[in-house]
């Protein structure tokens, strides 16, 4: 009888507090969730965060869910469920800043120490992870990138997605303001003519480095026709390499190098987001100097102007 009041006052206790516990009521189901990569822009200031958002969406008809961790105490949760990749155009790897990964920790071993939970996903619904690429690699200024992700529903079972797509990113020097003094104090951003000036100067010597700095080479390559059809149907692997192919046709070293330009005009359009510069330029011919009239458009990237289009029309030349 003893035994049997226990009991009964047991499932008294036990039963309301398994009925308060949220249960999943879908299926796990790792091969129905869809995973993709955004970034609000390619080009980015050395001294702003470099964030990627890493989408994860149930294409499932039912609810779905995953594993994810968080901190605990002094451990970081970065890199565990979302492991994003990245690369620079040759496809070498950047140097990774991920304390376990450094220490080649076991990454079973690892997660033991950090809280997990799971994420449920109604049909159609999607997780968002924002993460800050420069907590993890070690990235250079000037230097393009290429970045996939893999995404792990359950470490337990070892298995991974990898993102639908891929993206392509640099970082630039930032701006250095200084305070303007009572005898100036003007705008001191680059014109568009500027940035045409210091990329003409910048092939003039040779300075390809300089060069890319003031191109959108994903734009830009539609003004060549050799390399826009297959570049526009091409997948996300093919144009990294046609965009690596595209560089070095256009830094090249040319027959017809760059002997002298003038800026001749520049215009901006009134919501000051695309802008025009007309250019004379000469270049070397064996008979003749060849010149051409150059239209750049250039589209604006926060305070820096970068080329995205060319037009050139030839002129009457000059005799050398």
């Amino acid at each position: 009888m003893n035994a049997m009041r226990i009991y009964t006052f047991l499932l008294g206790v036990i039963l309301p507090v398994l009925a308060a516990i949220p249960a999943f009521s879908g299926v796990y189901e790792p091969n129905k969730l869809q995973v993709h990569l955004r970034m609000d822009k390619k080009l980015f200031y050395s001294d702003e965060n470099v964030s990627l958002q890493v989408c994860v969406k149930n294409i499932s008809e039912r609810k779905n869910y995953f594993e994810i961790y968080d901190s605990s105490g002094s451990v970081s949760s970065l890199f565990t469920t979302f492991q994003p990749m990245v690369y620079d155009m040759s496809g070498r790897e950047a140097e990774i800043t991920v304390p376990y990964k450094i220490e080649n920790l076991n990454v079973g071993d690892f997660i033991r120490g950090l809280d997990k939970r799971l994420v449920e996903l109604a049909p159609g619904e999607m997780f968002i992870h924002t993460v800050n690429l420069k907590e993890l690699y070690d990235l250079h200024l000037n230097t393009g990138y290429r970045i996939q992700s893999l995404f792990y529903p359950s470490f337990d079972e070892h298995s991974f997605l990898k993102s639908k797509n891929e993206l392509t990113f640099k970082i630039i020097e930032a701006k250095q303001y200084n305070k303007p003094s009572e005898v100036d104090a003007g705008d001191h951003t680059i014109s568009p003519k500027e940035v045409i000036l210091l990329t003409l100067k910048a092939e003039k010597d040779r300075e390809w480095n300089n060069w890319i700095k003031y191109v959108d080479i994903e734009k830009y390559i539609n003004a060549f026709p050799e390399f826009v059809q297959k570049y526009n149907h091409a997948n996300f692997e093919e144009k990294t390499q046609i965009e690596k192919d595209f560089i070095k046709f256009v830094t090249r070293e040319r027959d017809d190098y760059l002997v002298d330009f003038k800026i001749v005009r520049e215009s901006v359009e009134k919501d000051r987001k695309i802008a025009y510069v007309d250019v004379v330029v000469d270049r070397y011919g064996i008979r003749f100097i060849s010149r051409y009239k150059c239209r750049y458009k250039l589209e604006q990237y926060k305070n820096l102007w970068l080329i995205t289009d060319e037009v050139a029309t030839v002129m009457k030349g000059v005799a050398r």
